[in-house]
């Protein structure tokens, strides 16, 4: 029984201790070491001061669950909302580009209609299920809820549910009505 006691004191010590140092240098920090914490450190308030310092701007009792991942080179495009609900392994690509290919990046194709540099924004009270991927230049409506699994191409309007590959608007949060087959 004691030693359960010192070892939960020197728990609470050294989670005290690391959740000091990593918010006292965060702007210390490597880029690469604070990819690795925003994206796997258990403590969620850790993960999104590391997400600020990366480029992604989240508003106020916004939770983003373990393995946020957001591809955007640092620039300041991604912006979440208040209160909005991440789950795990979510995917942000504000930028969409085939990096190192030297011809694939010169197919006119490729240039001007795969190649994206675009903000990507999440209104308040929005609903993000796990695996989820938003892709350039997408706004998620405010309540609205996005389907685990989904693949975000195209605005999501406010207060619907969408679920798939690409994602598709299936049911209205106002009216509860479902959308894909014309209403229940």
């Amino acid at each position: 029984m004691l030693s359960s006691k010192k070892n939960e004191g020197l728990v609470r010590f050294i989670d005290k201790f690391l959740y000091k140092f990593l918010t006292n240098n965060v702007e210390v920090m490597p880029r690469r070491l604070c990819k690795l914490i925003a994206y796997f450190y258990t403590d969620a308030r850790v993960r999104k001061i590391y997400w600020r310092r990366l480029g992604v701007s989240m508003g106020e009792g916004t939770f983003a669950n373990i393995g946020l991942i957001a591809a955007n080179n640092g620039e300041n495009n991604i912006w979440i909302g208040d209160h909005v609900s991440i789950a795990p392994y979510v995917t942000l690509v504000s930028i969409a580009t085939a990096n190192n290919g030297v011809e694939i990046n010169q197919l006119p194709y490729v240039s001007t209609v795969l190649t994206k540099n675009s903000p990507i924004v999440i209104e308040d009270e929005v609903w993000i299920g796990a695996n989820v991927t938003i892709l350039p230049g997408v706004t998620i409506g405010r309540c609205s809820v996005i389907g685990a699994g989904s693949v975000v191409t195209h605005n999501v309007e406010p207060y619907s549910i969408y679920v798939g590959v690409p994602a598709r608007k299936i049911r209205n949060l106002k009216t509860g009505l479902r959308t894909d087959i014309g209403g229940e």
